[in-house]
């Protein structure tokens, strides 16, 4: 059952951390005009926070391997005059739990995303990802398709081994305990280099702060670097789809690409579009990993008129 944040705070007051990550996760929803709208729920002994906007049919929109929840606000705002739009912060990240990912991987995920639905009662859903966001939904397609109907994956892990050599070094021992804890020039410089081409938009401070905020969380550089450990070494990302599991995705996709990804280049959304039967492309130009901020219109007529289609 939801948990009010009210509730929350009656049996256990945040901490100066949790306040900080909320204050800027506000902030951002702020910015599109919506208030605070959400809760945690217990999904197999993680604290589980979710932000929850609108009414109609249920879509989640799951972030990659950031921040948390609040990066889609400018997708919250559209998305939720139609629909009831859900979005978690994941194990690891924002308000939710600091809970190592275990191996396998994927298995991880969908037993989470199981879990997820079953306690906010939801038996299908639409599913948008980013990233690591992505690969959750589309190995949730895979393991049971009964849940998931359509899919929007954006800048999707799991489609081939390259992986940015920052992340790789996470797994060495003295680097990798550098890579991981909070720094904001390193931040910055991966937001500017990695993450967008654009990193003076009008929201982009707000942003910022809000995805160095949720690193400051007590014990967040030691899963954050133990969670990488399960999704890839130093020969890259450990779970890559094979062909005959894409083929197997029943799920429409519209697969979203910044034609700049260095993250996972556009060349792992040429295989999705190629494999996966009801799979379209659409590539935005001058875009990086998150095009959902170098370009909101644009992702967001997509993902409109996507998820409205029949």
């Amino acid at each position: 059952m939801t948990t009010s944040t009210n509730q929350i705070q009656e049996r256990s007051m945040p901490n100066i951390i949790e306040q900080k990550i909320f204050k800027s996760m506000s902030e951002l929803l702020r910015r599109v005009g919506l208030d605070y709208r959400g809760g945690y729920v217990e999904v197999d002994g993680k604290r589980i926070h979710y932000l929850d906007y609108g009414e109609g049919a249920p879509v989640l929109l799951l972030h990659g391997g950031g921040s948390g929840s609040a990066i889609w606000f400018r997708q919250i705002e559209v998305l939720a005059r139609t629909r009831r739009v859900i979005v978690p912060d994941h194990p690891v990240f924002g308000l939710s739990s600091q809970t190592v990912y275990e191996p396998p991987y994927p298995d991880c995920v969908v037993d989470y995303m199981t879990g997820l639905m079953d306690v906010l009662d939801i038996q299908t859903a639409d599913l948008v990802g980013l990233s690591l966001g992505a690969q959750m939904a589309m190995a949730t397609a895979m393991q049971i398709p009964e849940r998931v109907g359509k899919i929007a994956a954006i800048g999707a892990a799991g489609l081939g081994k390259e992986f940015p050599l920052l992340y790789k070094l996470a797994g060495v021992p003295i680097a990798g305990r550098l890579i991981v804890r909070p720094n904001k020039w390193g931040q910055d410089t991966y937001f500017k280099t990695m993450e967008v081409v654009d990193y003076e938009f009008q929201d982009a401070i707000a942003y910022k702060q809000y995805a160095y905020d949720v690193t400051l969380m007590e014990g967040h550089p030691e899963t954050m670097r133990s969670s990488i450990g399960t999704i890839a070494d130093f020969g890259g990302q450990k779970s890559i789809f094979s062909d005959e599991e894409l083929r197997s995705i029943e799920s429409p996709v519209l697969a979203i690409w910044g034609d700049g990804d260095q993250v996972f280049p556009v060349g792992h959304a040429y295989r999705l579009a190629e494999v996966v039967p009801n799979a379209r492309l659409h590539v935005i130009e001058n875009a990086r990993h998150v095009p959902l901020l170098d370009h909101p219109v644009e992702v967001n007529k997509l993902l409109v008129g996507f998820l409205s289609s029949d």
